[in-house]
């Protein structure tokens, strides 16, 4: 996977976790800068079985299409009878059924064009159908081929300020960058966050950044506490720079350690649509973002998370 297949993935899963517009500026952004790969089939010639034995005998390998052999891309049909074209962000994304003889590596601008094609009788265009699933309709496709245009006869390229900027990183660093590190390193993580504090959060944040130039934290900007609540269950309490009124942003995150069965926790408390509005959430170890309602005043924050594990200990004991 290249970086910007990395990049497009992480909007990706921003994008499905709050679709804010300007996350979908910023995923449609990134698309523009990927290469996507899309399933196809070839036509059954001479030419195209030698080719075919080739393949198998250096699986995996990139392949140069030779002259006058055209693929077939695989088209997706939903269950309303929909036709799409589909594009993946990575090989992992690309299912084994249904069948196929290569993957196409295509620019976003050609996957456009190629979902345009009258041949095909397509919708649009689908991205990661079988995970995402994220549909881009024709009307929406022609705008942006549109748009392109514009932008190519000299008209100016909408861009995202640096606040717009900072808010959808930041937000990125809390419901994934964050929780992923939790649940892929797990206790050996929680530890050393214990220890680190502030430092290892501030690193988190700092690498959600691809534009460093504007980062706005330093180490000083959050604050770390961790709480031995019993012999087995470690809470770390992480308190984060203020938020405003800017709604999905985090005040504070809880991860939760039981060392006796290792389960962890990630919980989130999330600013609102009004000034005193929060919410309780989390993200659990798919990456999936969780609901559990408003907060409690924050006296009562660590008692309702600690209520929470306890209850799901009941139920899964």
């Amino acid at each position: 996977m290249s970086s910007e297949n990395q990049k497009t993935e992480q909007l990706i899963q921003i994008y499905k976790e709050d679709t804010a517009q300007e996350n979908l500026k910023a995923l449609l952004h990134q698309m523009k800068k990927t290469v996507f790969l899309t399933p196809a089939m070839l036509p059954n010639t001479p030419e195209v079985q030698e080719l075919k034995q080739s393949m198998k005998d250096k699986p995996g390998e990139q392949i140069k299409m030779p002259k006058g052999i055209v693929p077939i891309p695989a088209i997706l049909n939903n269950q309303k009878g929909e036709k799409f074209f589909p594009v993946y962000s990575s090989p992992n994304q690309v299912p084994k059924e249904p069948k196929f003889d290569i993957l196409m590596n295509i620019p976003f601008w050609t996957c456009c064009k190629l979902s345009l094609e009258k041949g095909f009788e397509t919708q649009g265009m689908v991205l990661n159908p079988f995970t995402h699933n994220l549909s881009f309709k024709k009307e929406m496709i022609e705008a942006l081929l549109k748009e392109e245009n514009s932008q190519l006869t000299g008209q100016k390229q909408i861009k995202l300020t640096p606040e717009q900027y900072q808010i959808m990183m930041r937000r990125k660093a809390e419901v994934h960058d964050f929780p992923r590190r939790v649940y892929k390193e797990g206790a050996e993580f929680i530890q050393t966050l214990s220890d680190e504090k502030e430092k290892m959060v501030d690193e988190i944040y700092r690498n959600a950044y691809q534009n460093q130039e504007l980062y706005p934290y330093e180490e000083d900007s959050f604050s770390v506490m961790a709480l031995n609540i019993s012999q087995d269950l470690l809470l770390v309490q992480i308190d984060l720079p203020k938020v405003k009124k800017i709604e999905g942003l985090c005040h504070r995150i809880y991860i939760t350690l039981n060392s006796a069965n290792n389960r962890i926790h990630y919980f989130t408390i999330e600013q609102g649509k009004k000034k005193k509005e929060k919410f309780l959430g989390g993200v659990d170890e798919s990456g999936k973002h969780i609901e559990y309602g408003d907060a409690p005043v924050e006296s009562a924050e660590i008692q309702c998370i600690l209520d929470l594990v306890r209850q799901e200990n009941e139920q899964t004991s």
